[in-house]
């Protein structure tokens, strides 16, 4: 075997590899109305994405600071989405920076 032909296929196991990465990860959604998150706690795997639609009448700022993640959405509007992976498997905690009493556990596997 030649070594473009050697190259070529490295080329291509590559990259059949990283779109069956992509493929396996997720999204997950959650909604933001009244001041607060539609559920407490999700569960993600690691790699998933998670979406944070503003159903409220209000804007909200979701953060995260994590050694491992580090997150601001800046303002995010009503009907708005923010979106947010999460590479590495660990408990995170997300927020809004305005109103603070607004969190969510995430925990990734």
């Amino acid at each position: 075997m030649s070594a473009g032909r050697r190259s070529a296929d490295l080329v291509l196991a590559l990259a059949v590899g990283l779109a069956a990465g992509a493929a396996l990860a997720a999204e997950a959604g959650v909604t933001q109305k009244d001041r607060a998150f539609s559920v407490r706690q999700i569960d993600l795997h690691a790699g998933d994405v998670l979406v944070m639609h503003n159903e409220d009448a209000r804007a909200h700022n979701i953060q995260v600071n994590h050694p491992k993640l580090t997150y601001n959405s800046g303002l995010q509007e009503p009907g708005e989405d923010a979106r947010l992976r999460f590479p590495d498997p660990d408990r995170y905690l997300v927020f809004c920076g305005i109103h603070p009493k607004m969190k969510l556990s995430v925990q990734v596997q």
